[in-house]
């Protein structure tokens, strides 16, 4: 993502007083980071994106490794999800992000990326219990968040030159393993250990010049001149245990928990360099380098509770509601400032967050799904909310803008037996608070006042899922049932034969007898219960279903 500045005034002169300018004008693109901003960014699974995330209390797919491991007792025993989503359209804006004496502008981004999202798999196995296999298991894999801009600034003027490359990249990504059991004929209980990776590269390189000469080949000769140059990255490796809980209240009605701990580190490594050059006409030259691996930094995983549930209306229609929160962290630094750094009062980059702290962050989400034949249509609502803190009135430091989002998704499927391929979209809106920069020419002194930031977004998705269905609860009734029917023909053969000998009625007519019950009328013989149906019953369409036994006897001999 790449911010554009629109200005055509000209620069000042003043070595000092175009650095600070150069300061201000970047320092707006407030999107640097080495932990996350917001909890919902990225639409993860098949289902639960087309209901907009309220996927707790539903967890029906691989999905629920994420949203609700319990779940994975649901669906069959075999399944696989995977989903691809594309970030078609994005853009932010920051109003009056820059304001100098010199130049006024807002700042503009658009861009677009595709990302692999998720991959999940689940297996089931163990004795039967409540009609089902007992346990499951399953891996999964996903992107949690994404983010990544870049800063393109380039002006060349008689008077003063400059330029500024600015790049940051962001992103989280999880692995998990996944263990679930069949507590009572109700309720599933479920975990997932997932291995959470967050990594982060900024990289800054501003160069400014003013004074002397401008030759027509764009060389300036003389004046004074300042560089610096930072990279800076993160890797951070932590372990995060999800705990689920899934209870049916009744055929309609289910209901479902989720339990994120905080992170548990496990190793937490950052990079450092810093190089920074002065020339003063007549004057003497610095330059200044650092270079350091191996720091110890800090980007906490909070923890997250989230509670749901499903409403099946009718067999064709369900409503699924979701409520979360997630809880704050508290003010401390990504990387402890090096000594070296603080004795020449140069920070570590210039427009680089250095604090983790995250206030509590509530979010909601409502979707609804029906059924159209083998067509499936999902809809929902969402809100995605900033857990950076309020952005202050003023400030003289950096601070992350803090942008509450709020979407809507739509998604269409077509489901077959054990297939299931989905398309969507889902978009969100969001405006809320930045810092823009201020310049005082005669301090040559930056400082920010709060403004306003919007942003809008676009993401597309195809997802695919394949389910081979386990011998449920239904299909061990319908053994049972026919196991009993098998043993009561079996218990019926040794009349079926007497009759089959041709065994005369009572009056003496010869006829053969149709009941199987050994009984010698020559008419046939109701049942027990007095219905009035033929003992070898009929079929609604009238035609008779030939039973297992009677399917193996050889035909009656006709006396």
């Amino acid at each position: 993502m790449t911010y554009w500045v629109n200005s055509s005034r000209r620069l000042v002169a003043s070595t000092t007083l175009a650095l600070s300018i150069l300061t201000a004008s970047s320092s707006v693109a407030n999107r640097s980071k080495a932990q996350s901003l917001y909890y919902r960014t990225i639409p993860i699974g098949e289902r639960a994106i087309g209901l907009g995330g309220a996927f707790t209390g539903v967890a029906s797919d691989p999905s629920a490794t994420y949203y609700n491991p319990a779940g994975i007792m649901q669906g069959g025993r075999f399944q696989l999800l995977g989903s691809f989503i594309s970030l078609v359209f994005i853009r932010r804006t920051i109003e009056n992000a820059f304001d100098s004496p010199d130049a006024n502008a807002d700042f503009t981004d658009k861009g677009t990326t595709t990302i692999p999202r998720f991959i999940g798999t689940v297996i089931k196995f163990g004795r039967k219990r409540f009609g089902d296999h007992q346990f499951a298991l399953a891996y999964s894999t996903l992107e949690v968040d994404r983010n990544s801009f870049g800063v393109g600034l380039s002006q060349i003027e008689p008077e003063a030159s400059l330029d500024l490359r600015l790049n940051n990249n962001y992103n989280s990504r999880w692995y998990g393993v996944s263990f679930a059991a069949q507590a009572t004929k109700k309720t599933s209980l479920g975990l997932t250990a997932f291995v959470a990776q967050q990594r982060g590269n900024y990289s800054e390189d501003i160069g400014l010049a003013s004074g002397g000469m401008l030759g027509e080949n764009g060389v300036r000769v003389g004046g004074d001149s300042v560089t610096s140059n930072t990279s800076l990255s993160v890797n951070v490796w932590d372990i995060v245990v999800r705990l689920g809980a899934l209870y049916r209240i009744n055929p309609r009605w289910k209901l479902g928990f989720m339990f994120q701990t905080p992170g548990f580190p496990v190793s937490r490594k950052g990079d450092v360099f810093r190089r920074f050059t002065t020339a003063v006409s007549g004057g003497d030259s610095t330059y200044f380098l650092f270079d350091r691996g191996d720091f110890s930094t800090r980007a906490p995983i909070p923890w997250e509770l989230r509670t749901g549930f499903e409403f099946q209306a009718n067999a064709l229609t369900m409503l699924s509601v979701d409520a979360a929160v997630t809880g704050p962290v508290r003010d401390r630094n990504v990387f402890d400032r090096p000594g070296d750094l603080q004795g020449l009062n140069l920070s570590l980059g210039t427009y680089f967050a250095n604090s983790t702290e995250r206030r509590w962050t509530p979010n909601v989400a409502i979707g609804a799904e029906h059924l159209f034949g083998k067509v499936v249509v999902a809809g929902g609502l969402f809100t995605n909310v900033s857990a950076a803190p309020n952005v202050p009135a003023t400030a003289t430091e950096y601070a992350p803008d803090q942008v509450n989002m709020w979407g809507a998704a739509f998604s269409i499927g077509l489901d077959t037996k054990g297939y299931r391929l989905t398309v969507g979209a889902n978009g969100y809106f969001g405006r809320g608070d930045s810092l823009a920069a201020t310049l005082d020419r005669e301090t040559a002194v930056v400082s920010y006042v709060r403004t306003k930031s919007t942003i809008a977004a676009v993401v597309v998705y195809l997802a695919g899922a394949i389910s081979v269905a386990t011998k449920g609860a239904k299909d061990v009734q319908g053994k049972i049932k026919k196991k009993k029917k098998k043993k009561g023909d079996d218990a019926s053969e040794p009349d079926e034969a007497t009759t089959d000998n041709g065994s005369e009625s009572e009056d003496g007519s010869g006829s053969q007898t149709e009941s199987e019950n050994g009984s010698g009328s020559g008419s046939q013989t109701e049942p027990e219960d007095g219905s009035g149906s033929e003992t070898e019953s009929e079929s609604e369409d009238g035609s008779r279903p030939e039973t297992e036994s009677e399917s193996e006897k050889p035909p009656a001999d006709a006396n």
